[in-house]
């Protein structure tokens, strides 16, 4: 077995990124997709858990990343949008009032709604576009610490 001197161990920078450099900054809207996420909003099934919630996933591509192999982390913008669906969950639409983040960002993006049909055509729209990014700090408590996180989504 190889002895170490621990005095020799010197301290040493962890690698990490600052994600607030990338605030405000452009981006290209890469991935959009229809997925279902664990939600509390929405109603229970029979068994008493939630049903899962149907959002529009909005991505960018890879921002940066650390790491190697299975380690690698990669950073990208991203931004789930709520979709319209029944009490069963069962998807019925995507919101289209004019005070809903989804249709603000569409505003954003210069999407004219009033043209868009269904669901496909809205991903097709959003797909591609020109986006700015929003880097916001958020605060969670783990093993009774506070931490800051910084995550990024999309300015709208």
């Amino acid at each position: 077995m190889e002895q170490l001197n621990l005095s020799d161990i010197k301290g040493v920078e962890s690698e990490g990124i600052d994600l607030e450099k990338w605030h405000k900054k452009p981006t290209k809207i890469e991935n959009v997709e229809v997925i279902k996420v664990n939600s509390t909003f929405t109603p229970k099934d029979a068994q008493g858990e939630h049903i899962q919630q149907w959002v529009l996933k909005v991505s960018s591509g890879v921002l940066e990343s650390i790491g190697e192999g299975e380690d690698k982390v990669d950073f990208k913008a991203s931004e789930l949008f709520n979709l319209i669906q029944d009490k069963d969950g069962n998807i019925k639409g995507f919101p289209k009032n004019e005070r809903s983040n989804l249709m603000k960002f569409c505003k954003d993006l210069r999407i004219d709604v009033s043209k868009i049909e269904n669901l496909q055509q809205l991903v097709e729209e959003i797909k591609g576009k020109d986006a700015t990014i929003k880097a916001y700090e958020k605060e969670f408590d783990a093993d009774g610490k506070t931490f800051t996180r910084t995550y990024l989504k999309f300015l709208y």
